[in-house]
């Protein structure tokens, strides 16, 4: 049993992932030769692969948002009660009708796009740390969630996603008998 399975029994990531491992491969396709290329990358996954999922991670500024690709992306809850799933994704400064959710085959795909304000001004600016540009999240959903039952909500930069739980689903562990 892998050490992240211990953790995080359910990989709500798993699509972004795959997003994600693809976007490195496409990258870094020209210096796949080199030994010492090869080696760096697969002692950076290693790394990735142990600290994804703890919410301070060594290798990452905290003032500066992850990126997939490009991608920002918003900070992310997910709670879980016995009825429902709750996901709830920061985006401050976004507008409601900026943010698209779509749901297909069991992966709920949030992006939107935080645009920038330019007003004309003399200002100039010495430190700039808000992030502008395109964002999105890839969550997969477990087996026992009911994707009829989805609902959003959005209030104060905060988009509050319920997913209710289909009660005749079958349960992703199940007790084998020994004869």
């Amino acid at each position: 049993m892998e050490l992240k399975n211990i953790f995080t029994p359910w990989n709500w990531f798993k699509k972004e992932e795959e997003s994600a491992q693809q976007v490195r491969s496409q990258a870094l396709t020209p210096m796949r030769e080199n030994p010492v290329v090869r080696l760096h990358q697969q002692i950076d996954q290693l790394f990735d692969e142990f600290f994804r999922g703890f919410p301070f991670s060594p290798f990452r500024r905290l003032d500066e948002p992850p990126t997939i690709g490009g991608l920002i992306l918003p900070r992310v809850d997910i709670a879980e009660s016995k009825k429902q799933y709750t996901i709830t994704v920061e985006v401050p400064g976004v507008d409601e009708k900026d943010i698209d959710i779509t749901l297909a085959e069991g992966t709920l795909t949030i992006r939107g796009e935080k645009r920038y304000e330019k007003e004309e001004s003399d200002e100039q600016y010495h430190r700039v740390e808000r992030s502008y540009g395109a964002f999105q999240r890839v969550i997969s959903l477990p087996t026992d969630a009911d994707e009829d039952k989805v609902e959003a909500k959005f209030k104060n930069g905060v988009l509050t996603i319920t997913v209710g739980k289909n009660p005749n689903a079958k349960p992703p562990v199940r007790k084998i008998a020994i004869k």
